[in-house]
């Protein structure tokens, strides 16, 4: 007969193993992850879907993919859905035990497969199989439905899978590098000046100092401005060194300064730093001895920005004016360091001051009225190089040259010997002329996506993939009228996003 002691310590044993035998199970397996429900979202790119999940703080991320269709080359949509992000938006009902989750990139019309994977903190991991069936699309986005294919994609990646197309007709819309739609909000009804930020597409009102936050299920809700100088945004939307770049008109004074000013802005609309170029330049004409008035002109699109970028390399700002010039700025004093552009203009023509910080082009075309700044990783600057002279020079005034092309453009800048290679570019047999709007960017190393905003007189725009060699990877078109249907075309990382 065993002592009470022994008994006791018997008892303690099995419970203890009784325990660990209850903590063998894994967080995936003790979450209560039952079926899927699933929502019709705002368009048929969107469903929500939810389920049962007992404890939150054990989740680690969501994560879905969504297969291609069988005649596609895309990459799968695959997208990851942080701790943090879905706390933000509140995804899960603590009362109900239960999370929403939003799925967009979903094909329109389509059976689409997809597979959805919850993880956990310790690693585990609960996969499923779902099928989401999803009508037509009948919005205003039904321009990009049907290009007209000059050159399908193929097998071969293009370097770029998914496209960010920012227009004047809707919400920004995704493609694939199949042509399909892929992604396209309700509203609002521009997204000219537009960027994906890390956690939704953000818009610019084109006609307030309102910024717009389209969450990914298409809900929006605004922010306003905090400077009530502000009146609208315009042209692009693009990183800052804390928040975004925001091209920006204002009345100061009842005068209306015009496209010449850049803000950096946060996504509740606070305004965390500004620059007013009119300022800027006079300021710098002034101090060389060169008098700025008939250059400057408050109430005239005198720079008309349309792209400006923050390069965290020097701490340095690459802004577009399309009139002038790409003018380089020290981000913290807005000290220019540099201009680049066509010397038969009147800022090169009739003012020493800027003449003395001009780069000086050693091989291939100078930029003209160009757009859509970017650095590749090697600091060569990026750009489309529209052709287009100056539009709102003072009378008398030299307004440049016109191109009859347009091209992209990357420049190797030497910045002590003061000097700008053009080291690539793509003429397209000199046959297409998109003299405003328009993109060049880098998707892969030496391949490019390139949008012609405005061919045919304004009324076509064309999306092509082309390498450093000259090699098309796709080519489609689409009706537009002036650069409303392609304002820019981006890279985006749809096959591998991840929210957080």
């Amino acid at each position: 007969m065993k002592s009470p002691a022994t008994l006791l310590l018997w008892i303690l044993i099995v419970v203890l193993l009784s325990a660990c035998g209850s903590d063998d199970k894994t967080q995936a397996e003790r979450a209560g992850i039952g079926a899927i429900a699933q929502a019709s979202g705002a368009t048929p790119f969107v469903a929500q879907l939810s389920y049962t999940l007992d404890n939150f703080a054990h989740l680690d991320s969501v994560h879905y993919t969504i297969a291609g269709r069988p005649d596609s080359h895309s990459r799968p949509v695959a997208v990851t859905y942080d701790h943090a992000w879905l706390g933000r938006r509140a995804a899960w009902d603590a009362s109900g035990k239960r999370i929403a989750v939003p799925v967009f990139g979903l094909y329109a019309n389509h059976r689409n497969e997809l597979t959805l994977t919850t993880r956990f903190r310790d690693g585990s991991t609960h996969v499923t199989q779902v099928v989401v069936a999803t009508g037509p699309y009948t919005g205003p986005a039904t321009v990009y439905a049907t290009p007209e294919v000059r050159t399908a994609r193929g097998g071969a990646s293009p370097g770029v899978e998914y496209m960010l197309i920012k227009n004047g007709v809707t919400t920004p819309v995704i493609l694939d590098s199949d042509g399909q739609i892929r992604w396209a909000g309700n509203a609002p009804g521009s997204s000219i000046s537009s960027l994906f930020g890390d956690d939704a597409f953000y818009v610019g009102d084109p006609d307030a100092p309102l910024l717009h936050q389209v969450d990914v299920d298409g809900s929006v809700r605004s922010s306003r401005l905090d400077d009530a100088r502000f009146t609208n945004f315009h042209h692009d939307l693009a990183r800052g060194k804390t928040g975004f770049l925001a091209e920006l008109d204002a009345l100061v004074g009842n005068v209306r300064l015009v496209e010449s000013i850049l803000a950096e802005i946060d996504i509740s609309g606070r305004v965390l730093k500004q620059w007013d170029l009119g300022q800027i330049f006079r300021a710098t004409m002034r101090a060389g001895g060169d008098n700025p008035d008939n250059f400057v002109r408050d109430g005239v699109d005198w720079f008309h920005m349309n792209s400006a970028i923050y390069d965290a390399h020097d701490n340095s700002l690459l802004i577009s004016s399309r009139e002038n010039f790409v003018v380089k700025l020290d981000y913290d004093t807005g000290v220019i360091r540099w201009l680049l552009g066509d010397t038969t203009k009147h800022w090169y023509v009739n003012y020493p001051t800027l003449r003395a910080l001009a780069l000086r082009v050693t091989e291939g075309k100078v930029p003209i009225g160009q757009h859509s700044l970017s650095v590749a990783p090697n600091r060569e600057l990026l750009l489309f190089n529209n052709g287009l002279g100056s539009a709102e020079q003072p009378p008398g005034t030299p307004a440049g040259q016109n191109r009859s092309y347009s091209t992209p453009s990357r420049y190797a800048i030497d910045e002590n010997a003061r000097t700008a290679r053009e080291v690539w570019t793509w003429d397209a047999d000199r046959e297409l002329l998109s003299d405003i709007c328009s993109s060049a960017y880098e998707g892969a190393p030496g391949q490019y996506l390139v949008a012609y905003s405005s061919l045919e007189n304004r009324t076509q725009a064309r999306l092509v993939a082309v390498d450093s060699a000259g090699r098309v990877a796709f080519d489609y078109i689409y009706p537009s009228t002036v650069c409303n249907t392609v304002f820019i075309a981006q890279p985006f990382r749809f096959e591998e996003l991840r929210l957080r």
